[in-house]
């Protein structure tokens, strides 16, 4: 029987790679969305995070509470069941944008599967947040949809209040989050057929034959090339939330990932890849949060004036000067992800790839090791990622256990972190830095700056000072 798992967390940051899951919350339903049980879990700290004083204060997760969790390793271990459990749908709200990047991440630096809960044993993923979006766009009725500044926003918070979704309990904190997920959810379900089509796009098979099915605006070289209309939260309120786009087919290092040309912004000739001003080519998995329209007049009307006028002319730009448009097909197809020297490990997903079989049984034999032998399988790994990755679970979660040489080492790490002199960076696989001590003692003054911290964020930013201090 298939079920929906709507779930939440709150993080000590922002960055999936190097940032921590802190608590997770979910509820499990059947098809009709009739609650079956609901789970939370609270991890502890890792030793080696510097925690981000502005998530603190959003969430308000105290030392108290933390103290109380489980390790790491634990902890992941029980979410990465709790979604691959056989039918699973796991649906959140921006769940695909935020939470299911730090779920893979998670499960990569504890050694199991980032993706099986995609696609394995009948499990799947859905983002309610586009959903919702769609809603406020083509079926608003039914639901008060809030203004910010008076402007359109998506935020649950506001849609919670607004609607009445929850009864109790605070935003920002992980049950009640999956609490107003679900009721909006259920709300929007009672438009049965607007609900039905909107689970297609989660489908890879089924949002894959709706973007052929599309109508052609031109041909080129390479076949033909549909025009839709994508929506998603990242055009913003001001053309609420919807761009036309033209497909220019789909990557050749990156098989999964369609590539659509947003046609509501100047194209300027002759294609330049190097070009400040260039083309905004945004990249489409099937079954993910970006959605596309075909264009009906029903969705194209929707569209401002100014975006169907501009869309026409860059159509009519790029059919005429097909050399250009040619050139600017092959950059993007072609592109791939610079490669980042120095990357760390825990932020090696992308870069490293898909476990391999001897990879997948190193890791279930240290899974299947009872604690004080997980050592001892460490020493025997033949692959050094998994190994490398064994290790730093040793030093997290069974430092009793870890060896004298392998907690050296880690102290070194730990010495990046807190930027001490002639330290190297630790780099992410954005070519990012990891949050140091020193970024967050400059980020616990311009937030203690707020005038409007209540006692108990106050509390919360006193023991974060002194846990910088003690690292």
């Amino acid at each position: 029987m298939k079920t929906f798992l709507f779930y939440d967390i709150e993080t000590s940051g922002l960055n999936p790679a190097f940032d921590q899951i802190l608590t997770f919350a979910s509820i499990r339903t059947d098809s009709e969305l009739r609650e079956i049980d609901r789970t939370e879990v609270v991890l502890s700290l890792r030793p080696d995070l510097v925690p981000s004083p502005g998530a603190f204060v959003t969430h308000r997760l105290t030392p108290e509470t933390l103290d109380q969790g489980l390790c790491e390793y634990r902890a992941v271990g029980h979410l990465h069941q709790l979604l691959n459990t056989p039918e699973t749908i796991s649906i959140g709200y921006n769940s695909l944008g935020f939470d299911d990047n730090f779920l893979r991440f998670s499960f990569y630096r504890n050694l199991l599967d980032p993706y099986s809960h995609q696609y394995a044993n009948g499990c799947g993923r859905m983002d309610l947040l586009p959903v919702a979006t769609l809603y406020r766009i083509f079926r608003p009725e039914g639901i008060v949809w809030p203004l910010s500044d008076d402007k359109p926003s998506m935020r649950l918070e506001l849609i919670s209040e607004q609607n009445n979704l929850v009864q109790s309990g605070r935003a920002h904190d992980a049950m009640t989050d999956v609490e107003a997920t679900l009721a909006l959810a259920r709300r929007l379900a009672g438009q049965t057929r607007m609900w039905e089509y909107c689970l297609g796009f989660f489908d890879k098979k089924n949002d894959q034959a709706r973007v052929a099915g599309m109508d052609e605006a031109f041909q080129s070289i390479f076949g033909r090339h549909s025009l839709g209309i994508m929506v998603s939260i990242q055009f913003g309120s001001d053309l609420m939330y919807m761009a036309p786009v033209l497909g220019l087919g789909h990557s050749t290092p990156y098989a999964n990932q369609s590539l659509w040309l947003r046609l509501d912004r100047e194209i300027i000739l002759p294609f330049s890849p190097e070009s400040a001003k260039g083309p905004f080519v945004i990249r489409k998995r099937y079954g993910e949060a970006k959605i596309v329209l075909p264009c009906l007049d029903r969705f194209w009307n929707r569209l401002q004036p100014a975006q169907r006028e501009l869309c026409r002319r860059n159509i009519d730009l790029l059919e005429k000067n097909q050399d250009q448009f040619q050139r600017l097909v092959i950059h993007h197809r072609e592109f791939k992800y610079p490669f980042v020297q120095d990357l760390d490990l825990d932020a090696s997903l992308y870069q490293e790839g898909f476990f391999s079989r001897a990879e997948k049984r190193e890791m279930d034999s240290f899974h299947n090791a009872v604690d004080d032998k997980k050592m001892a399988v460490c020493k025997r790994m033949a692959s050094p990622r998994v190994r490398g990755l064994a290790e730093r679970i040793m030093v997290r979660n069974f430092s009793k256990w870890a060896s004298a040489q392998l907690k050296a080492g880690h102290a070194g790490y730990l010495e990046r972190i807190r930027s001490l002199p002639g330290t190297r960076p630790v780099i992410g696989y954005k070519n990012d830095i990891k949050f140091t001590r020193d970024q967050a003692r400059d980020e616990l003054v311009a937030v203690r700056a707020d005038q409007g911290l209540d006692a108990e964020q106050r509390k919360i930013l006193d023991w974060l000072e002194s846990h910088l201090e003690s690292m």
